[in-house]
This record gives structure tokens, sequence and C-alpha cells, in this order.
């Protein structure tokens, strides 16, 4: 493979060099100059240009002796084309070069509001910077990211709590605000446990979910009644807006939209509100200002 990969590498570099050496010649038709300016010795380009000639089976230049070379209509033309060739090639592996230290693909995972509410609005506005980076999102359940993050081959993943991941680093990256979201004419009161027993509870899910979390284990209130268990919050935050008397535990942004049009209420949890989101990324990528970037996200 290695053996081939330089073969390739040979007669790519072998082609080039002649398109060169034919601009060369049809922008100064002297054999002389032209060899000392590509290091060859004259009867070595004037041999090169022969087996051009053949292989082309085209005539290139007429030989007038003392008076040097001139170029023929077809070499002009085909010197203009060999401009073309050579200007995509020499722009082409400037990128690659680039690439080299900063990838045009970027793989990135986590649950789906942080990803549409905090991360995509930040990279709408991040993006001009990168113009030819491309960014691919992957959707997971906060509990399956760090799972979807190291089977996925995916770069960087936002995690619920700091892990331990090999290859990986971990670091804080986000300070979600949650609270209670309620419809607009529900009453909420954090001090009085028996207001908050009448409330419609709904929830993520039946074991471990965000309302148990913080308001029975934090707020000593007995376990609410749930009518209704989701795995989608945004439905889950629009049936929260439409039926009175709802309510549930989720971040602020998760509710950002419907709480500027004033359809929900959010009231923070006060001291317990605050949850540190983490980044977790593989070591020595070499992306790393876009990684610093991510890492200094501001809400």
């Amino acid at each position: 493979m290695k053996d081939n990969t330089f073969l390739l590498w040979y007669y790519s570099y072998m082609e080039l060099l002649n398109l060169r050496v034919l601009q060369s010649l049809v922008q100064d038709p002297h054999l002389t100059r032209v060899a000392q300016r590509f290091h060859f010795t004259q009867s070595a380009l004037s041999k090169r240009l022969q087996n051009l000639e053949a292989e082309l089976g085209i005539k290139l230049f007429d030989r007038r002796g003392p008076r040097g070379l001139a170029p023929t209509p077809a070499a002009v033309e085909i010197a203009g084309l060999s401009e073309q060739i050579l200007l995509s090639w020499d722009s082409g592996l400037q990128k690659v070069k680039r690439h080299q230290d900063e990838p045009a693909h970027f793989g990135i995972v986590g649950p789906q509001i942080f990803m549409r509410e905090i991360v995509l609005p930040w990279w709408t506005k991040r993006a001009p910077s990168y113009p030819e980076l491309s960014l691919e999102v992957h959707i997971s359940a906060l509990s399956k990211v760090s799972f979807d993050l190291v089977q996925a081959g995916m770069d960087v993943g936002i995690l619920e709590h700091q892990e331990e991941l090999e290859d990986f680093i971990c670091k804080p990256i986000f300070a979600e605000t949650w609270g209670i979201v309620a419809h607009p004419r529900a009453h909420v009161n954090l001090q009085d446990s028996e207001s908050l027993k009448k409330l419609n509870w709904s929830t993520l899910a039946a074991q471990n979910n965000p309302v148990d979390e913080w308001l029975v284990k934090r707020q000593k209130m007995p376990p609410p009644i749930y009518n209704l268990y989701w795995n989608d919050l945004t439905a889950l935050v629009h049936w929260v807006s439409e039926t009175p008397k709802a309510a549930t535990v989720l971040p602020l942004h998760a509710c950002q939209t419907l709480l500027s049009e004033k359809r929900v209420q959010f009231e923070s949890l006060g001291r317990d509100s605050k949850r540190a989101l983490y980044l977790a990324y593989r070591q020595n990528h070499p992306h790393k200002k876009f990684i610093q970037e991510l890492l200094s996200l501001n809400p």
C-alpha cells in the first residue's frame, strides 16, 4: 500500500512538473534559462520536451536553431489550461496542509434541547469564522451520550456528569439553571408544598426523573401524581403551555422561547437551580481552537 501511495505521488508530481516546464517554456522559450530554473541540464530538458510531445502527439515548439524555440498555438493553448490546473492544485494543496492542523469535519453529540437551543445558535454565529468546517450533530439521550460519543466516533460530547472516558478529557462547559416550568395560571410557590401537590405534574421518565430529583429530594415533598411521562422535551413544554395547572421541572433554556411569549412561567429552584454540563473531547485533538471556544460557551 505504501509503495502504491508513493507511485501515485511520484507520477502526479512528474505530470505537474511537465505542466510547469511547459508554462515556463511558453513564457520564455529558451532551453538554457528554463533548464537552469528547474535544475536540469539542457539535454535533459530537451529530452523531456520530446517525450512530452510524443506522449501528447502534438508538436509544441518549432526548433529555430540559435534563435531558440517558438511555441506553437497548441503549446500556448495547453499552457493556458495548465495554469488553471496548477492554480487548482496549489489551492487544494494549501487546504490539505491547513486541515492537517485543523480538520474540515467536526462531530458533536449531545441532548436534543441543549443542542438546539444553545449549541446550534452559537454555531450560527461562529460558522463564518470556520468557512470550510462541516459540523455533524448527533442527538442522544443524556444517559447515552458517553456511549454514543465513543461508538459513533464523535469528536466531542455534552455529558450530564463528569466521566472518566478513555482517550477523552472532560471539563465543565455550561451551567444550567433549573426550575419549575408551569402554565401561566398555575400557582407556583416553592415554600408551599400543599400548593405544589395540587399541580398537574408531568415528567421525562418514570425513574430518576427531574421532578422527583428536585422536589421530592430537595423540597421534601411527597412524590406528585404523574399523569404523563414524556421522552420529548419539546412536546412536554408545549403540553405545559396548553394545560392549566400543568407543571414540570426543566432547565431554563428548554423553555426560553415559550417564556418570552409568556406562554409558560419559570420559577428557579434557588440554591439548587444550578447544574453543570460537561464537554468530553478527545485528547490531542487537532482542532484545539474550536474546542476552546466551546469550553467558553456562555448561556
